[in-house]
């Protein structure tokens, strides 16, 4: 075992039944899929050309910071707070609550492209992304490319000695307009390699760009634990 996987053990015990909700299928799995939860359409952005991390400010398309460098997928392009997020990132607020039956608070949401040969590392998130929906916008991709994610662990007693039924490793395929609501601080969620695309005749190779692009919006438990985050 590695030392991140030691992390996210650590961490995925230590969180563990720390966000309560009233939704019986988050409470079981640490996740729910909303199918259809908004219009792709609205959501839809052309690739850019920048790759690494962009931070926008005071809702300017012109005033941001770049980071080529700075990102947790290498090749790929994250853009914390793009402008054309901000009401979808109010309003989809109001669909999870109705989900979870609790009154969440906004931390702060990102959008990814991601490419070909690409994954995402195994991970849990920090306290700011107690609520965590990832929303599936737009790719041309020939082939599901699924998220992956682990289920509650049930333990044998409160002081959680002890893994008594371990939790299942599931594959999650989203459509552009669906959501994976997940309690990010308790679930590991990755996404492996990329898959290329089929072998042409003759054996060429398509020209076009290969992405996969999503938006995640992150929040809290109004009155939760982690409530001094937002």
């Amino acid at each position: 075992m590695n030392i991140n996987e030691l992390q996210i053990m650590n961490s995925e015990r230590q969180n563990c039944g720390t966000t309560l909700t009233n939704n019986k299928d988050l409470e079981k799995n640490g996740y729910i899929v909303v199918r259809n939860i908004c219009d792709p359409e609205e959501l839809y952005h052309p690739i850019p050309r920048e790759r690494g991390t962009l931070v926008y400010f005071r809702n300017d398309l012109n005033n941001f910071s770049h980071d080529p460098k700075g990102q947790q997928v290498e090749g790929s392009l994250s853009r914390i707070h793009h402008p054309q997020y901000k009401m979808i990132f109010k309003q989809i607020r109001k669909k999870i609550e109705e989900v979870i039956g609790r009154k969440i608070t906004p931390t702060f949401y990102y959008d990814r492209y991601y490419f070909e040969g690409q994954s995402l590392p195994k991970f849990t998130t920090n306290n700011a992304c107690e609520i965590s929906c990832i929303v599936s916008i737009s790719n041309n991709l020939e082939e599901p490319w699924p998220h992956w994610i682990k289920t509650t662990d049930v333990y044998t007693d409160a002081q959680k000695s002890l893994v008594l039924i371990p939790g299942e490793e599931r594959s999650l395929v989203l459509e552009p307009g669906d959501a994976l609501i997940y309690k990010g601080c308790e679930r590991p969620l990755w996404k492996d390699k990329m898959p290329s695309p089929k072998p042409k005749l003759f054996g060429r190779k398509s020209k076009r760009e290969l992405y996969s692009h999503e938006v995640c919006f992150n929040y809290v438990l109004a009155d939760g634990l982690r409530s001094h985050e937002s």
